[in-house]
């Protein structure tokens, strides 16, 4: 990822932060509308998750440019997700379905170089939670 690309992520999440558990609802409603079967992995109340996911996506961002610390936090978060039994097709459905949020959540504002961005730094994490998880993608 560019300097850019890092200032615009944090940038936006900083605007987003306020309006997380609606980000968060947005997410999941779309995920799920994506990969059905995914709700399996997921406990009945969803309102932790939407924490946890939030707060994930913080951490994230404020390591962006710590790299040791970026790489830990995805690393461990690869390795919990293989055990929970996540798939390629449900990293993919989460890719879409943040990206998708993030459009909902910004409307206009989601400018090219912004989605970008956001892909960029979702590409970045999916390689390293799959490579920490062993989990491969499968033809």
């Amino acid at each position: 990822m560019t300097p850019e690309q890092i200032d615009l992520i944090r940038g936006s999440f900083d605007r987003i932060w306020p309006a997380r558990r609606k980000l968060a609802g947005l997410f999941y409603g779309r995920f799920f509308e994506l990969v059905p079967d995914a709700h399996r992995l997921f406990p009945a109340d969803l309102e932790r998750q939407h924490l946890k996911l939030m707060d994930m996506i913080a951490a994230i961002v404020g390591a962006l440019d710590q790299r040791e610390l970026f790489q830990s936090l995805i690393s461990h978060s690869g390795r919990q997700h293989a055990q929970f039994g996540v798939k390629p097709l449900h990293f993919v459905a989460f890719g879409d379905a943040l990206i998708w949020s993030l459009e909902q959540q910004f409307g206009p504002a989601f400018t090219p170089d912004l989605k970008q961005a956001w892909i960029a730094l979702y590409n970045a994490v999916q390689n390293e939670m799959m490579r920490a998880g062993q989990i491969r993608v499968t033809h």
